[in-house]
């Protein structure tokens, strides 16, 4: 019983004195993102290292930082905000792939619950997004995101994510587009139509054959569309 009371009062009198570790400040989270952004992907495993290391930095800054667009400019990240009452808000952060993907760009949401509290979610997918639009629905808060994104010398990546805020909570719905989780398709363009509801995916692009690795397979593609219709988009009838 008293080497168990002793063992007890050396780890209470350890962790008493160990220091707080100091909250990371918006001046050495610049320096780490300038670094990244001067980055490679894959050029080393410190790179790896940075690169993940930034990312929860950045992460757990948005949880306690409400940062404004002049501020995120200052810190060198990209900014989005959704410009209605709910203030859904997306940073963004580039580095070079080093090789035919070009730049590649990692988001983190930011919002706040109706309690006024701060949270942030680290995006799995990759993409540099830059419209937003708030979906109708009572008793929802979904927003359809835009964005495009090189994928490899013949591919510019059209991209398209369907989120929904609850609470504490971001949502990201696995059917929300004709039941696949993103529209994700090289050299096409993906536009919405707020008053029709609908989304159209064109092979419009610029860029490059549509949907060139499909079409290279004996797939050519076929321009869609998708109508929002009880939270999902799916095919029109």
């Amino acid at each position: 019983m008293k080497k168990h009371l002793l063992l007890l009062t050396w780890a209470a009198t350890t962790l008493a004195q160990t220091p707080a570790r100091p909250a990371l400040t918006a001046a050495e989270l610049k320096k780490n993102l300038a670094e990244v952004a001067a980055s490679t992907e894959g050029e080393s495993d410190a790179q790896t290292n940075l690169l993940d290391k930034t990312g929860r930095q950045l992460l757990a800054y948005l949880k306690t930082h409400e940062v404004s667009a002049a501020a995120a400019k200052n810190l060198g990240l990209g900014y989005l905000d959704s410009q209605d009452a709910t203030r859904l808000k997306l940073f963004s952060y580039t580095y070079s792939s080093g090789g035919t993907r070009g730049t590649i760009t990692s988001t983190v949401f930011q919002w706040k619950n109706p309690a006024g509290q701060l949270f942030a979610y680290a995006a799995h997918e990759e993409g540099d997004m830059g419209e937003v639009y708030k979906l109708p629905g009572s008793g929802r808060t979904q927003y359809l995101l835009l964005g495009n994104e090189q994928g490899s010398s013949i591919c510019v990546r059209g991209i398209a994510w369907l989120v929904e805020l609850k609470g504490n909570y971001l949502l990201l719905d696995k059917k929300a587009f004709d039941n696949k989780p993103v529209v994700d398709i090289c050299n096409v363009e993906i536009t919405y139509d707020a008053r029709r509801q609908t989304l159209t995916v064109a092979g419009a692009s610029d860029f490059g054959t549509p949907d060139v690795y499909a079409a290279h397979l004996g797939k050519p593609f076929r321009p869609f569309k998708l109508h929002f219709s009880q939270g999902r988009f799916v095919r029109k009838k």
